[in-house]
């Protein structure tokens, strides 16, 4: 079976050249494997360029580097390569996005993101684990909301 599993900005993050805690090398490598192997799809949502890019500036400029080169390289591998295949929300997830944010979780992004992959019946791969317990406490459902080791977990991949 092969999963179609929507990536949270974190997992992209590190073609930037950003650490993400919780991600490690071992891991990124293995997310490429089990892409290679055709066990899954990956997907992007479209919106999530506005927490990546806001992410690479901010971290830009506390090391007070000008990174303009790697920006325009990495946005290149993460749009051109293949890996991942861009999508945007569908007008049914933007209406649970809204009642997510009415409930009281206000990161628009996370909330379009588990939306998009509700109504796409979709994995959503995040490390956002006061995300999942929101859902939880507000009766959404979250069998589909997982980090990259409890995706591996799930193909047998330990």
């Amino acid at each position: 079976m092969k999963y179609d599993v929507l990536l949270d900005s974190s997992y992209l993050l590190p073609t930037f050249g950003i650490q993400v805690e919780g991600i490690t090398n071992e891991d990124l490598l293995s997310l490429r494997k089990i892409w290679l192997n055709g066990l899954v799809n990956f997907y992007c949502l479209s919106v999530s360029w506005i927490e990546i890019l806001g992410k690479v500036c901010r971290e830009s400029h506390k090391i007070k580097v000008n990174i303009e080169d790697t920006v325009r390289t990495a946005s290149l591998s993460v749009t051109e390569s293949g890996v991942y295949k861009w999508i945007n929300p569908p007008s049914e997830a933007l209406s649970i996005a809204y009642t997510l944010c009415v409930k009281g979780h206000k990161d628009m992004i996370d909330n379009l993101l588990y939306a998009t992959s509700v109504v796409y019946d979709m994995i959503f791969l995040t490390m956002d684990s006061t995300l999942k317990e929101f859902l939880a406490r507000s009766d959404f459902p979250t069998e589909n909301v997982m980090t990259h080791r409890e995706l591996f977990k799930l193909l047998g991949i330990v």
